[in-house]
């Protein structure tokens, strides 16, 4: 029987079971997380944007926004007031793609955004080290309607201010309860830009209030809804809307930023080639031994 033979052989199938064993985790934690935009890019504060992609990495990616006005760490599309490093979450589906439907106008703290580019990131909720961002322009609304303070309490003194159509000298503000029923009318003068400001107390009972601005000249009416709570109900959902009906819609989950664990520093991993290279090394080894054996 040739030894050498049988020994070559040998140390040629350890290398492959070797190398096989060494690449495939490293295949395994391949996994990756993309994101991309359904559109232009450029948005108006309040439309509808959805944002897709791919998580290899885990079941769940956590979708959260950072840019002018909100903190560095990021916060849920929905909640502008959120925790920040927390975010939105959205289960993947069985082909490893995820789908998530931003309608803005629903958004808390929706007055925080301003005509500027702001940055999505989308990461795996699981393995948040496994991220990826894109960015889109948002946009503020040629003419729009805010209203301050927020929260709004029985009492508290409103404050409107917005852009009206050019040319228009005085808009109509009427403020209705949510069965459509007019509580209020208020006129309000409008400078020569078309901005207008006007102030009343908030002597409705709490609930959904909605504020219409009007001008028989104006193509379209501004509409923002309030939300009156009570002094120990501090929540408040508000919309900035144009030229549209409020329409709301649930709010995904939103997922707390992972806990950091300390833990003690591993040691450097042993790199794939330097394990080959002492594969061969052995074998080597190995095939010297059989030729003195064979001696």
């Amino acid at each position: 029987m040739d030894y050498s033979r049988l020994n070559k052989r040998y140390c040629s199938l350890i290398l492959l079971i070797a190398i096989i064993c060494i690449i495939q985790p490293v295949f395994a934690d391949a996994g990756f997380v993309s994101i991309s935009y359904r559109g232009p890019g450029g948005y108006y504060i309040g439309d509808t944007i959805t944002f897709d992609g791919k998580n290899t990495a885990g079941n769940t990616t956590t979708i959260k926004i950072t840019g002018p006005n909100l903190p560095p760490e990021g916060v849920p599309l929905y909640d502008l007031n959120g925790i920040p490093g927390s975010g939105n979450t959205v289960p993947v589906t069985d082909n490893t793609t995820w789908r998530f439907n931003w309608f803005s106008v629903n958004t808390q703290g929706i007055e925080k955004l301003v005509t500027a580019r702001y940055t999505i990131t989308a990461m795996d909720l699981a393995n948040p080290e496994k991220t990826a961002t894109t960015s889109i322009l948002l946009k503020k609304p040629e003419f729009y309607i805010d209203a301050q303070p927020e929260p709004i309490h029985p009492g508290d003194y409103v404050l409107l201010n917005g852009v009206a159509e050019k040319g228009v000298t005085y808009v109509i503000i009427d403020v209705s309860d949510s069965n459509g029923t007019k509580q209020h009318t208020y006129i309000s003068p409008v400078s020569g830009t078309g901005s207008f400001n006007y102030g009343f107390h908030a002597d409705m009972p709490p609930g959904n209030h909605v504020v219409t601005i009007s001008n028989p000249s104006m193509k379209n009416s501004l509409m923002t809804t309030l939300n009156l709570v009570s002094p120990e109900n501090s929540t408040l959902s508000k919309v900035v809307l144009t030229n549209a009906t409020v329409t709301r819609s649930p709010s995904p989950a939103t997922t707390q930023p992972p806990k950091v664990v300390p833990s003690r520093t591993p040691g450097l991993p042993l790199s794939p080639m330097a394990a080959i290279a002492g594969l061969f090394i052995s074998a080597d080894i190995i095939l010297a031994g059989s030729r003195l054996n064979k001696k």
